[in-house]
Order: C-alpha cells, then sequence, then structure tokens
C-alpha cells in the first residue's frame, strides 16, 4: 500500500491545481451498522465455526472517490468494528477470542478498506492497491493490481495480482493474508468475448505457484426475461495445498428468469469425487449459490450434488430473495464413501425504511445434516444509517 500512497503524493505535486480541483468534486460517503448475530449448531463443536455463538457489534466505514484528473481518480476507505455483547466471551476463533471475533478480526482497529489509484481511458483500466472484485475465482477484497482492455470491442481482457487477500465488509472484517510471497502471490488471466448481444463466452485461470492452479471456461446468455450460464472448473492442487496432488472440479449449469421487480433461478453444481472444488473455496468464487458465509457443503466436502432454486424481488425500497438448495455428498479428506444428505435455506430482507436507513434481516437454517455436517440455525437483524 506504500506505493499506492507514494504515487498519490506524488501527482498531487505535480498537478497540484488540477488535483485540488478533483478531490473537492468527489464523492464522500459512510455507514454506521448496528448488527445483532446468533447462531445455534448441533453439535455445538468448540474452538470451531460450529459452535453457539451470539454478539451485538458495531461496525462502521468511511469511503471517498476523487473526481478525474485526466485519466486518474483516486478511491480510498476505512471500516472498524467495536463489539457491544459476547455472551461468551472466552470462545476461540481464528480472528481472536470471543463471539464477535467469529466475524471481525482484530475488532479495535480500523483497516483500510477499498483504496485505490485508477487509471481509464475508454478501453484501458488498471488499478493498483486495496481492491475487490465479484469475480468467478476471486470474491475476496485483495491487495494487488487489476488490468483491464477493451481495445477489441468484442473481447475483454483482465490480469489480476494478488499479493495479499482477506474481507473487509459491514458484517465481516478479517484479516488479510499473504499468498504464497516466494512466489509473489496469485496471477488471474481472463478472456470475455461477446458474441452478439447476449451470449459470452469466457476461458479464465488463475494459479498460485506451488498451493493450487485453475482453467476454467463459461457460457453465459443474457436476455430481457431469460439467463442461463454453465461453464466448468478444473483446480490442480499443489505440493503445498492441503489437498496436494489432487484434482479438484466443479461444473455449474442454471436458467433465470425476470419480470419486472421479479428474478428467479434453477441451478445445479457437481463437484469433485477426490477434493470437492478444492482450494477454490479459498480464493472465494461466485459459484456458491448461498451466503457468502454459507454452503459449507458445497465448499468443503467432496462429489457433492447440489440443486438449488432462488426467487427474490430487487426494487428502489425492497431487495429480498429466499435460496433453497439440496446436498448430496461424500465427506472429503476421508475414505469413507457414504452418501451424506443436506439441505439448506437462505433468506435476506432489506428494507429501504428512507434514503439513509435500512433494516436488513438473514436466515440461514441446514437441516437433515445427520452425523456428517452440523445442523446450524443463524439468524441476524442490522440497521444500518447511512451519510
Amino acid at each position: 500500500m506504500r506505493i499506492f500512497i507514494f504515487i498519490f503524493i506524488f501527482i498531487s505535486f505535480v498537478f497540484s491545481n488540477g488535483f485540488v480541483d478533483a478531490i473537492k468534486s468527489g464523492v464522500k460517503e459512510g455507514d454506521i451498522h448496528l448488527l445483532f448475530d446468533y447462531t445455534n449448531s448441533s453439535p455445538d463443536i468448540s474452538n470451531t465455526r460450529y459452535q453457539n455463538n451470539a454478539f451485538l457489534a458495531t461496525s462502521f466505514g468511511l469511503y471517498y472517490r476523487s473526481a478525474f484528473y485526466g485519466y486518474f481518480r483516486a478511491h480510498i476507505g476505512f471500516r472498524g468494528a467495536v463489539p457491544l455483547f459476547e455472551a461468551n466471551k472466552n470462545s476461540f476463533y481464528p480472528g481472536g477470542r470471543g463471539d464477535a471475533s467469529r466475524d471481525f478480526w482484530d475488532i479495535n482497529k480500523a483497516m483500510l478498506a477499498r483504496s485505490y489509484l485508477e487509471y481509464f481511458d475508454g478501453d484501458t483500466s488498471i488499478r493498483v492497491g486495496r481492491l475487490e472484485d465479484d469475480n468467478d475465482l476471486i470474491s475476496n477484497h485483495f491487495d494487488g493490481f487489476w488490468f483491464q482492455n477493451k481495445s477489441l470491442g468484442f473481447l475483454l481482457i483482465d490480469f489480476i495480482w494478488i499479493n495479499q487477500q482477506g474481507t473487509v465488509l459491514p458484517r465481516e472484517l478479517s484479516g488479510f493474508e499473504k499468498l504464497n510471497t516466494k512466489y509473489g502471490g496469485a496471477y488471474y488471466l481472463g478472456a470475455t468475448l461477446d458474441m452478439f448481444s447476449f451470449l459470452k463466452l469466457k476461458l479464465y485461470g488463475l494459479t498460485t505457484p506451488q498451493l493450487y492452479s485453475f482453467i476454467a471456461f463459461k457460457a453465459s446468455l443474457d436476455t430481457k426475461y431469460i439467463t442461463a450460464s454453465s461453464g466448468i472448473v478444473t483446480g490442480f492442487e499443489h505440493k503445498n495445498s492441503e489437498f496436494r496432488n489432487k484434482i479438484s472440479l466443479l461444473f455449474n449449469a442454471d436458467i433465470g428468469f425476470r419480470a419486472n421487480i421479479f428474478y428467479g433461478k434453477l441451478g445445479y453444481i457437481r463437484t469433485g469425487s477426490s477434493s470437492g472444488m478444492g482450494s477454490l473455496q479459498v480464493t472465494g468464487n461466485s459459484f456458491n449459490p448461498f451466503f457468502y458465509f454459507g454452503g459449507d457443503v458445497l465448499n468443503y466436502e467432496r462429489n457433492v450434488n447440489l440443486f438449488y432454486g432462488q426467487f427474490g424481488i430487487d426494487s428502489n425500497v425492497i431487495q429480498t430473495y429466499l435460496v433453497y438448495g439440496y446436498n448430496v455428498f461424500n465427506k472429503n479428506l476421508s475414505a469413507d464413501n457414504t452418501n451424506y444428505s443436506q439441505g439448506e435455506l437462505n433468506f435476506y430482507f432489506d428494507w429501504k425504511t428512507s434514503p439513509n436507513t435500512n433494516v436488513i434481516f438473514y436466515l440461514l437454517n441446514t437441516h437433515n445434516g445427520k452425523v456428517a455436517v452440523p445442523v446450524i440455525t443463524q439468524t441476524g437483524i442490522a440497521f444500518r444509517l447511512g451519510f
């Protein structure tokens, strides 16, 4: 991040007058969240993510985006969180002790959020700093470099370098971890071809030497009323991976509809028989139809067959959706080839009560898990004030 700061200062000196005008014309925003979260796990397994949990916390963020000066502009943001109540202050998670540390690491510190310097000339975008992406193979925040080019109007090229990754969101603030720094992190390359006005073909891959590599293909259809996509991701788990020397796999297919403010989708996902999706759950991915904090069977088990349906409403005042999925699977990293099953329900409701306030409710429930994975009910309510 020091490189980003030095570039920022350099431009301010060289183009001082124009730089000040761009700063004055920038956009400022912020938010404060008050969040209560409750989780019941059966069985209740201490020192794991599968333990009973309840906490009340406040999360706050400040963001600023400058106007363009020539081809350049800057983004900077900060997030922090403070626990107000914890049912168990001695529970242990990777983020520390106390129930709130499950979701909020380093809870008494502010973290740098989305912050980067951007170059954009219409065909080429270059961003350097702390970035975020909703990519098929990357769904975390990361520190690095992102290059995009669409000089050929029908072809989009993406190149991403990731030095370290983590999560900086209103309901999760995690630590950032470096990715195999001996070989300089992770590298992503993708090419998206626009066919006609409604069909996209995408070939892409990601590698972190000695840990994992993925190569993938995806086709997606997007019309006024109908959407559909299908793709396959093959992973090669290298010697330092938890799934070393195994092949990971994920196949997905879905079809959906849009009608006014309503939308829906039916989908199917299949993962590999040796290690499931493998390290794809480490990088994050956009295939999982559940909450980003849900879908544990799909993320962590093998030989998964997931059938799911989604229905939602997207309007100016209300955003809500319901997802239900049913998994049949085998346990990962185990010689047990018994077929297990589990259902999962996700419900999300966001009501914009005024131009600056929101009430958010969510519910996650897994069931019919038998002894393979815990049965979980997680629910939460949040109040958001934006400014």
